[in-house]
Order: structure tokens, then sequence, then C-alpha cells
């Protein structure tokens, strides 16, 4: 039965009042879910068609369609259904829809259809099945078989999770004192997830709860604490506990691992390694002259000192990223004064959620009725579900015709440039200096989260150059600018490792840092040829194709897919062949030739190599192609070792009995 909600002494918010609110299209698909009763769909369905809620949110305000209003009485009758299932605390009947009916459910829900290639990544995604294994177990893995997942951030969790429910025996190390990976380290003021709330989670455990459309830090690592308690995985992390060496035993088929766990030297041994540590996880401090001069606090976003006060402070904050967008408006409400250097502008789009709160009907709404999260989660995550032809890659023939670059890109450009020239209609200076020179998405685009209203409060100036030294009271700017300040923020990124600083030596002793030498790659951005049962999250050439919590399930998936295969077929050691990741390599830097990351123009950013300049983050595939690939491993590429002395496991038969 549902319950009210005593709201701290005010009325219990009803559940007239809950129905009321909910999107009349969300509500019957919900109803469907809860009674199974799929000609509700055949019934109503066409009565709501054109009517879908239209919320204005960043990348998707490139138009809009016919909105129509959908019949009070209508609407009055899905709702009274749905508040009479309500009472009787439902137990939905329709967990997992079949593909014929989820495909007519998501036309209603979209308002349009989804491309084909795009239906069964939303079915996962959207969080309408839970468990997404293709391979059918032959056999349970045995007790003796682990996995060593290292990292417990927000995929090393995902890979917990998956492994557990996939039977597999697994340990998970974590250098720090507590799980969240990025949001744990990341402690600066103002830090947040620019990414839907409903969408930067695991379609697996979604969260109804959500307080913010874009959450903070704290209330993000919450979530992952939360999951990690749900699904009882604590037992099987190893918090305080930093690897220091993975080593491949050839003779017995695994690897042996050392680490340094509360000041205790451990070994552990796996057959099989999941590296799920972000490859943006060391600060870049900048290399300039007279830091340690400096009287006041250098602060860098990734390495934050909460115990530093700002309040009243003369603040510099160098660097204009994400981290430093969001840095300026957050400290810009308590600093005396703060000083934005900024080296390069970026493209701001705008977002009109960004700070707002998920308001209270609609989250309990999600808290209280079936799938009405995971609906929110579908129709947020639809527009990356479209095809985006002209977003990424270089259309030559729409550039012959206009000048651009592809349509959707100039579209959003449009949006971007729009949005800085209404917040500055009588200051040409300012829309100068914040114009990027550069096509769009060659550097990470940035939601709004008020920097372009921080940038007009009269304690805020934003200041062109780079930083080239500090003096006891003050930054020195590369053209000799001198700008005195009490405190000191770095907003300069990290150094893109690859795990250059983790030891891994593979077959023959070669390590990762020599074989990433002189540029990073992977098949699939997940296996490495000389380095059998190593699995990588977050690797080579799969990223900027959509959010982490979606690449990395779809990864995490892969890997577990590779596992089972192993158990079933009495396979020691996997590793990819050398021609089918060359061939995959060249053909993903061909691809990448014609797009924003490689038509550059002027921009710089952690997309490119530092040191070869090769375009090693992104991938030139749409995520529904990801999608697809990621679904079962080609054992056609892989180089396998089977296990000795074990007897050919003969396919199972099944004779028909009899009386």
């Amino acid at each position: 039965m549902f319950n009210p909600v005593d709201n701290g002494g005010e009325p219990a918010i009803r559940l007239e009042a809950v129905i009321g609110d909910l999107d009349p299209i969300v509500a019957l698909l919900s109803l469907i879910h809860i009674t199974g009763d799929r000609q509700l769909l055949h019934r109503y369905g066409p009565l709501l068609e054109g009517t879908q809620d239209q919320k204005r949110a960043a990348f998707v305000n490139l138009g809009s369609r016919e909105h129509k209003q959908a019949d009070p009485a209508v609407v009055a009758e899905i709702r009274a259904m749905l508040a009479q299932e309500m009472t009787r605390s439902p137990e939905p009947l329709m967990r997992e829809p079949d593909p014929a009916l989820f495909r007519d459910m998501l036309k209603l829900a979209l308002g349009q259809e989804l491309p084909e290639a795009s239906i069964e990544p939303a079915r996962h995604h959207g969080g309408f099945v839970t468990d997404t294994r293709v391979h059918k177990p032959e056999v349970a893995p045995p007790a003796d078989f682990k996995v060593l997942v290292i990292g417990g951030g927000m995929h090393g969790i995902n890979a917990a999770v998956k492994l557990k429910q996939a039977g597999f025996s697994y340990t998970v190390l974590e250098s720090r004192h507590e799980i969240g990976g990025t949001w744990s380290v990341n402690r600066y003021p103002g830090a947040a997830v620019d990414t839907p709330s409903v969408q930067y989670s695991y379609s697996f455990d979604p969260n109804p709860s959500w307080t913010k459309f874009y959450p903070m830090k704290d209330e993000f690592l919450q979530y992952l604490e939360r999951v990690a308690d749900k699904h009882r995985i604590r037992p099987h992390i190893h918090l305080n506990t930093t690897m220091q060496s993975a080593d491949w035993d050839e003779a017995r088929q695994l690897w042996i691992v050392k680490a340094i766990r509360d000041g205790e030297a451990v070994t552990y041994e796996a057959n099989a390694v999941i590296l799920s540590v972000g490859v943006l996880s060391r600060p870049r401090w900048p290399d300039v002259r007279g830091r340690d001069t400096f009287t006041g606090p250098v602060l860098h976003s990734a390495a934050w000192d909460e115990d530093v006060d700002l309040t009243g402070k003369r603040v510099v904050i160098v660097g204009t990223g994400c981290s430093g967008v969001q840095l300026t408006r957050a400290i810009s409400e308590f600093a005396a004064h703060v000083t934005t250097v900024q080296r390069q502008p970026d493209y701001i789009i705008p977002n009109p959620q960004a700070l707002a709160p998920v308001p209270e009907l609609e989250r309990l709404a999600m808290e209280r009725i079936p799938y009405v999260t995971q609906w929110k989660r579908m129709q947020s995550l639809a527009s990356q579900m479209m095809d985006m032809r002209g977003m990424m890659g270089f259309d030559k023939e729409w550039n012959e015709k206009t000048g651009g670059f592809g349509p959707l890109n100039d579209a959003v450009t449009k949006m971007s440039l729009d949005y800085l020239k209404s917040h500055f209609p009588d200051d040409p200076e300012m829309v100068r200096k914040l114009t990027p020179p550069y096509p769009l998405y060659a550097k990470r685009p940035i939601l709004d989260c008020g920097y372009y209203d921080a940038l007009k409060r009269p304690n805020v100036d934003l200041v062109e150059g780079q930083l080239a030294g500090f003096e006891e009271d003050a930054v020195i700017l590369a053209d000799g600018t001198r700008i005195e300040c009490d405190a000191v923020v770095l907003a300069t990124g990290f150094h893109l490792d690859w795990y250059s600083n983790m030891h891994f030596a593979g077959r023959d002793g070669r390590t990762l840092k020599e074989t990433f030498t002189p540029y990073p790659y992977a098949y699939e951005g997940i296996t490495v040829p000389g380095f059998p049962n190593l699995f990588i999250t977050h690797g080579p050439n799969c990223n900027l194709t959509a959010n982490a919590a979606v690449i990395g399930e779809q990864q995490v998936h892969y890997i577990v897919e590779l596992l089972q295969t192993m158990i079933d077929e009495d396979i020691a050691a996997v590793e990819p062949d050398v021609e089918a990741t060359r061939a995959y390599n060249d053909w993903t830097q061909e691809k990448l030739l014609d797009t924003a990351w490689y038509r550059k123009g002027g921009a710089h950013g952690y997309y490119r190599h530092d040191d070869s300049g090769r375009i090693v983050i992104a991938t030139p595939r749409h995520n529904s192609t990801v999608w697809h690939a990621m679904r079962q491993p080609k054992m056609e590429h892989f180089v396998l070792t089977y296990r000795p002395n074990v007897e050919k496991r003969a396919p199972r038969s099944m004779p028909m009995l009899s009386i």
C-alpha cells in the first residue's frame, strides 16, 4: 500500500497528489507493469499520442515537436486506475516486457521510434532487465577460480556486483579508506555530477531518491555506499589496500599481486584481474616557478584540503574546465574576491536543471510507484540512443553546403553561443573572451552550473592568460600580469597516466608501461596482447560514447561473459590475438580522423595522449553499436590456453523420460 509521507509536521502528502503530478504516459506504463495487462496500451496509448512530456534539458533543445494536450477525462481514468492498484500494495506482474511490447511502450514514452539498433540497449540501460548475461553457464564457477578487482570506484563496484551475481569468487582492492573512486577523491566545493542523476547510476539498481537532477559529490558517494550494502559486497572489499605489483605466473597460469594492506605486506593470487582504476587519477600540478615561495594555501581540485577555509579570502582559480567552472561558482559565494584565470574558453551548454532540486512529488512517484524511475531514466537516455551523425563526425557534404562541421554539431554550437550572448548582451568583450576558437567536442563541453551568472558577480574577474609562477602574495601569468591573492586553487586536470605508475608484468615479463609506450592500446579497449586474463574497464578508445555508468556496465558484462566461457571450456588463459588487436586499433584510428577530436583546431585537453598526440580516450562508434559488440566476445580473436590434463566435456544431452 502507498504510504503517505509526513513532511516534518506538515500534512501528509496523499497518493492522489503524487499520481496527479505524474506524466499520464508514465502513469499508464507503470499501470501496465503493475497489472500485466497489455491491453491497456492498446486502449489508452493512441489517446495519449503526441502528449509526451517535453522537458528542457541539456543537449536536447534542438527544436520541438507538436505537443498536444491529453483529454482530461482519459487522464483522470488512467490515474484513478493507478490509484486503485496502488492501494493494494502492488507487486508488478510484468517486470521485463517482451521485445515486441517493449518496443510499443518505448514509442509511446518517447513520442518517436528508436532506431532498431538501440532497442535492446534501451531495455538494458533503461533498467528493464537486471541479468544481462547471454552465455548460458554450463558449469558453475569453482571456488578456487579467483577474480581480483583493482579499484573500488563506480566500475569496481559494478564488477563486484556482477561477479557475485554470476557466482565468481572475487576480492576488490581499494587504496583509500572508503569506496567511491572519483567521488571519494574529489572533495572540492561545488563538485557535482555533470550527467543527469537518473542516468548516472546503475541500470540494475537505479536510485529513485535523488534530491537534485545533478547530484553533488556527497549524494552520489552515498548512493554507491548504499549499492555496496544492498548487494552485500562489503566483506569482499579490502580498503586501505594499495597494489604494489602484479606479475603473471606462466607456469601456474595466474596473477601474483602484491599489496600493502593497513601497513602490512599481503599477497593475492588470482586467475583473473579486472583493472578498474580510472585513467584520470594523478593531479596535474603546473610546472612553474616559485610555488614554495607563496605564503598562502595552494589547493588542487583533485587533492583538496577540506581543513582550508577560503571564506573572505582573495582567491585565484587557475583553469576553466569542468572543475574550474564548478569551483568559480561555488567559491564566489563566500570568498571576498575570485579571479579565474582562463587559458582557453570552453563551450558552455545551457542546463536548466543544473542546480535544481527534484520536486518532492516527482521524487515520491519514483520512490513509491513501480517503474516510474525506469521510464523517466529511459526518457532521459533517449536522445543519445538516436542516430548522431554529424555530431562528433565531420560531415563533408554539410561542410561543402554550409561551411559548418555537421548538422547536429552546428546546432549544439549555435545553442551554446546563443546562450553565451544571452547572458552578456551588452558586453561584447566578455562574449569574445568566452567564445571557443575550435569546433564543439574538440574538448569536453561543460554543462552550465551557474558559471555565467558567477562571472557577473561584482567580486569575480575573468582574466585570460597562463600561470607562469608564484610570488609571496601573488601569481604571475605568462604575459607578466601580477594578481595578488591569499589562496590559489588549481583546476588544472590530471595526467593521462594509463596505469604507467602501476607495475603489471605480463607474459615474458614485459610491463604494461612498456607496452603502452609510446601510446596505450587494447582490443575493444579491454584486453591487451601479452597480458593473459587482465581486463581493463575505462581502457583505451572506449570512452566519450556515453556516460561512465553506461560504459562500465557494458564492459563488465563483456568481461563476465568471457570469464564464464573460460569456466565452461576449461580455458586457463585468454589474451587477444596480436593481429586482431592491430586491426581493431587501425580501424579505430582511421575512423577517428574525421571527428572533432582530431579536427580540433586550437583545442588542447586530455582527449589526446600527452606524449604521442594520438586520440586514446574516444571511440568513433555510436554507443548502441558498442553495446552490440560487447554482448559476447569473439573467441576467434583470442589466443586460448587450455587447462592441462582435463578431458573435454561432452555436450549435455536431454533424453526424454518415460513412465
